[in-house]
């Protein structure tokens, strides 16, 4: 059995905390496991922080995007 490192899915969710990674895994898909999108999310774009060779990088990704072990998900509030 493959282990994968773990994601995070921080703000704007149901239930924020650190879940299990499976292959095939997407922004949206991770979202509901983590009991989907609060009332104040922005539900069009979140950001990943990512860890790319040795250099952490963040940015602003679509909710059809796939996510890599150790990715970091975070859920901005939508301004109005």
């Amino acid at each position: 059995i493959d282990r994968y490192r773990p994601i995070f899915i921080m703000g704007e969710v149901g239930a924020a905390g650190q879940y299990s990674y499976v292959p095939g895994l997407t922004v949206q898909k991770a979202i509901a496991i983590a009991g989907g999108f609060s009332p104040r999310a922005n539900q069009q774009s979140v950001d990943i922080t990512r860890d790319i060779n040795g250099k952490v990088m963040t940015g602003r990704v679509a909710t059809s995007d796939p996510l890599l072990p150790g990715d970091t998900v975070y859920v901005r509030e939508r301004l109005f």
